[in-house]
């Protein structure tokens, strides 16, 4: 599935990385971050990195047709 590949990528990544690899339109309300700001595995910049992302964009994520 396709949000299996995004759920391995939480906790490494930041937001605007997750939108790029993913093809997604995460706002900053859309995502929990972690508590303090840390390199990006992705871009390699410190930002924030997105811990979660918020349950009803989840399900849309999920039920989206690819």
């Amino acid at each position: 599935m396709r949000y299996k590949a995004i759920e391995d990528n939480l906790g490494l990544i930041c937001r605007n990385c997750m939108n790029e690899k993913f093809n997604l339109r995460l706002k900053p309300g859309d995502c929990y971050y972690t508590i303090y700001p840390s390199v990006c595995l992705s871009c390699g910049e410190v930002k924030n990195i997105v811990e979660n992302i918020r349950f009803s964009k989840r399900m849309m994520i999920r039920f989206k047709p690819n």
